[in-house]
């Protein structure tokens, strides 16, 4: 065999490796979602559950919070590299919507779906946890700062809390737009000048994700931060202290559900239905507690901590999908008004 075609077989031959290579390393499915989904466990405990059940590979990226990774889809919208978004809650789930990111669907065992946690008529997302927005303080921080501890969320526009409190850019982070959603629901009319309060008091500590202020609050920042009701269940569980003082109005309660949706003209469409479906399983729902939120499906064990520590509302504020999309940029106006 001659030289030349020695080296035409050994060439052809290199590419067909690479090839088999990079066929073997491309995902089956690509889930999009927040940084807290991988940091937290919560996708670590599920996605090797669903790879062996069906024997895939899942790629899991984190872009940043939940606005940043819409933002990411919107942009890949007429070749989209993802199929599915974990993470879209019933504050965000308006702008998937309008911006036409999701394709609608119902799992085939939607029925285990505690019906108060469906929040989407149209079928875009599929529940998959919840909790209840809530106001934390540092308790020795509180204390040595002379400060009361805020009995509701109109509280937090008092002058005694100027400079103490660290709050999140609803722009790009879902707890921080289902803050401002609480916040207008509750302040009603008055919503403007409750936001000018809240800059005061926040002082241009605004951040863009709930990991970045989450950290920030750990850290001695400020006191005050938004975030989730079984807080001070995560402390005492994770550092068996319980110096964390989570607050819950028991009559202004604002749940964030959040969903998982099929991205429009996702690549691995029929996967993907397959995962949707696998959310409202016990293998799923059981391992949501990694997400220090709550299971959407009735009967699913929870842990005893959350029941002792965590807290909850009687009754609900938090509008429906159409209510957010009709009055969402009156809000978010008044909002970067009163901040920017």
């Amino acid at each position: 065999m001659g030289i030349g075609i020695m080296v035409i077989l050994w060439v052809l031959g290199a590419v067909y490796l690479l090839e088999m290579i990079g066929r073997e390393e491309e995902p089956d499915l690509v889930i999009y979602s927040y940084e807290s989904f991988q940091s937290y466990g919560l996708g670590p405990a599920v996605i090797p559950k669903f790879e062996e059940m069906h024997d895939v590979k899942v790629k899991v990226v984190t872009p940043g919070d939940m606005g940043t990774v819409l933002g990411m889809v919107n942009i890949e919208k007429d070749r989209p590299k993802a199929d599915i978004i974990i993470g879209v809650d019933n504050s965000m789930l308006f702008k998937a919507v309008r911006e036409d990111l999701l394709e609608p669907y119902i799992p085939v065992n939607i029925g285990r779906l505690d019906p108060t946690m469906d929040f989407d008529p149209g079928h875009y997302v599929v529940p998959f946890d919840y909790g209840y927005i809530a106001i934390i303080c540092n308790g020795e921080m509180m204390q040595e700062r002379g400060l009361d501890i805020p009995g509701d969320l109109l509280d937090l526009g008092s002058d005694q809390y100027e400079g103490q409190i660290l709050l999140l850019d609803p722009a790009t982070s879902s707890t921080g737009c289902s803050f401002m959603i609480w916040a207008a629901s509750v302040a009603g009319g008055n919503h403007s000048s409750f936001f000018s309060d809240l800059a005061d008091n926040a002082n241009g500590r605004v951040l863009g994700s709930w990991d970045a202020m989450y950290k920030a609050w750990r850290d001695g920042e400020a006191p005050i931060a938004i975030s989730y009701g079984l807080d001070t269940a995560y402390e005492m569980m994770s550092t068996g202290t319980n110096n964390t003082i989570t607050v819950v109005p028991e009559h202004q309660g604002y749940r964030q559900i959040e969903g998982a949706g099929l991205v429009k003209g996702a690549p691995h469409s029929e996967l993907a239905r397959k995962f949707l479906d696998f959310i409202l399983t016990d293998d799923f729902q059981s391992e949501v507690y990694n997400n220090y939120m709550l299971p959407v499906v009735p009967g699913v064990p929870i842990d005893p901590m959350f029941d002792e520590y965590g807290e909850h509302a009687v009754s609900h504020v938090e509008p429906t999908t159409s209510e957010v999309m009709e009055n969402y940029e009156d809000w978010y106006q008044a909002w970067r008004e009163a901040f920017f």
